[in-house]
């Protein structure tokens, strides 16, 4: 049997690699995580995905694209919840102030 001998290149790889996967894991159940925070796990997974392709390891390049579109997918979600959610707040405003709302209105981010 043939042992395969660990460089500390690829240590650090599997290691990014393997926080990146339990970071995506972890955050399913996250109810109340903003749009940046995905955003910014969508790059960290994008550049898993780039040192992948640049080292030739499809499977660190496949598994961190496979998170990358996952992560992307659920940052927009999270971004057109937020529009929706200040249209609605900024709705609230016109119809109680009327054509005053704007001297009223705070926005929330």
């Amino acid at each position: 049997m043939k042992t395969i001998k660990m460089t500390s290149q690829r240590t650090v790889a599997l290691a990014t690699l393997g926080v990146m996967s339990a970071g995506t894991l972890g955050s399913m159940g996250v109810a109340h995580a903003g749009s940046k925070s995905k955003r910014n796990l969508a790059l960290g997974l994008g550049a898993v995905t780039a040192y992948g392709l640049i080292k030739k390891n499809k499977t660190i390049a496949i598994a961190g694209g496979l998170g990358t579109a996952y992560a992307y997918s659920k940052y927009r979600k999270a971004k057109k919840q937020e529009k929706s959610q200040a249209r609605r707040s900024q709705q609230w405003y016109k119809n109680r102030y009327g054509n005053n709302w704007r001297n009223h209105y705070v926005r929330g981010y």
